[in-house]
């Protein structure tokens, strides 16, 4: 293996981190509250401070990737997730083990953004399809791995299996990533007001899907506005406003991105609760019956990488469309097998638009700034899923919220659509072909 393979192998295994602990320990929030005498509604701060801290760390250090290079930060967030997750081992409160979660995802939120950095400094743009797979696998096989830990060994486990996979990718990185360009004093500069206002328009958007206040939401239209005004004027912005915008069809790219992550997680989280509730399977059950979503995602997204082209990108929009508005027509009669076969056709999609919308999001990335749009790139991921949770909370039956997604999921289409006729190319570059023409590419 060359030193670009171990350097990239080494950055994938920072990348599944993310995914892995977001849906892992959920399966141990059970056992977590048994042992701390507390009801499920407190235990889900444990997953909510993750995605709260990701959501916002991810392009936040890939603006200090951007200043300092990937090797040095990659390594200090492997070795801060580490200790995190350590002491997380042997955390005897929930405010220790809440704490900890949070420190975990910020370590583990410089991944992505520097493994799409040495990926750039390579060259190698066929790679983007491992970090696809790593990200897509991660995820699915989280409650899988965290249930059988959890079993095992108890939920402490969950926190244990990190060691090794942090501290074998600090040290492959370290030797095989190689050296960060000398930087300014000047180029840590974080414009830390800009980081703020993005935080705080990210916890308002969380606290509003989740609590629905009007409070929440004049704070994250106050932040929201505030935080776009700041940038465009800032010396030294924390996220470009102005050269992002200024990227042909990079902010549609970060947009479509978002609405997809409502629509399939609008799907993903409001089926096994109907399944349950309505139709009246056990949890062990419904979990079966929703498997096929993450599975076939994975599928397609390792063998995406080899036959994806052209068609990539309208091919998953319409699926997802077809596959939320078939949730529609589901009711108390409906066959097992009919759950199942929508489930396939629900990820697909996913698999395929994440393998797009990411090889989109690299091409149309200013250089300069590769590592703080790949954290953009994930936040939508993150967003996305904030808001899915927030309307499953608020609609609860299948129908009107299949309904809902079904508009999202044709909103996806036709933004799609337009971009398609105006750049007149569908969606990702075959070779030989200028990525300059690809979507989302101005005439």
């Amino acid at each position: 293996m060359t030193r670009t393979g171990i350097a990239v192998t080494a950055l994938l295994a920072g990348t599944l981190l993310a995914p892995l602990n977001s849906s892992m320990v959920a399966v141990a929030l059970a056992p977590i509250g048994q042992e701390f005498a507390l009801p499920p509604g407190t235990t889900t701060w444990v997953v909510t401070v993750f995605y709260l801290t990701a959501c916002v760390c991810q392009p936040v250090l890939g603006r200090v990737a951007d200043r300092i290079g990937p090797r040095r930060l990659f390594a200090a967030g492997m070795a801060v997730a580490a200790v995190a997750s350590a002491v997380a081992t042997t955390a005897t409160s929930l405010p220790v083990l809440v704490l900890c979660r949070g420190v975990q995802a910020a370590g583990v939120s410089a991944a992505f953004p520097c493994a799409v950095l040495v990926i750039r400094r390579s060259g190698e743009v066929r790679r983007l399809t491992a970090v696809a797979t790593a990200n897509t696998t991660a995820g699915a096989v989280g409650p899988v791995l965290g249930g059988l830990l959890t079993a095992w060994a108890g939920w402490r486990a969950v926190f244990w299996v990190n060691l090794p996979i942090m501290l074998v990718a600090l040290v492959l990185a370290w030797r095989a990533i190689g050296p960060d360009e000398r930087r300014q004093r000047n180029g840590m500069d974080l414009d830390p007001l800009g980081v703020l206002l993005f935080a705080a328009a990210v916890v308002a958007l969380l606290d509003l899907m989740l609590g629905r206040s009007w409070p929440a939401a004049v704070v994250l239209v106050v932040a929201a506005t505030g935080f776009l005004w700041w940038e465009r004027r800032a010396a030294a912005p924390f996220v470009d406003v102005r050269a992002l915008a200024a990227a042909p069809g990079l902010v549609p790219v970060l947009g479509t991105f978002v609405l997809f992550n409502l629509a399939y997680y609008g799907a993903f989280y409001g089926l096994p609760s109907w399944l349950q509730n309505t139709l009246g399977y056990d949890a062990a059950a419904a979990g079966l019956l929703v498997m096929p979503i993450a599975a076939s995602s994975v599928v397609v997204t390792v063998a995406g990488g080899r036959v994806a082209g052209r068609w990539t990108l309208p091919l998953s929009g319409c699926l997802l469309l077809i596959g939320v508005a078939a949730l529609a027509t589901f009711g108390p009669g409906t066959p097992a097998w009919l759950i199942v076969l929508d489930g396939v056709v629900l990820g697909i999609p996913y698999g395929l638009c994440n393998l797009g919308l990411q090889r989109l999001m690299y091409e149309r990335a200013p250089e300069r700034m590769s590592g703080v749009v790949a954290g953009l790139f994930q936040s939508a991921r993150y967003v996305g899923a904030i808001l899915a949770v927030g309307v499953v909370g608020a609609i609860g039956a299948l129908r009107p919220l299949a309904l809902v997604m079904t508009v999202v999921a044709a909103a996806v289409i036709g933004v799609l659509a337009f971009d398609l006729r105006r750049s007149g190319s569908s969606g990702v570059a075959s070779p030989g072909q200028d990525p300059g023409r690809t979507l989302w590419a101005r005439p």
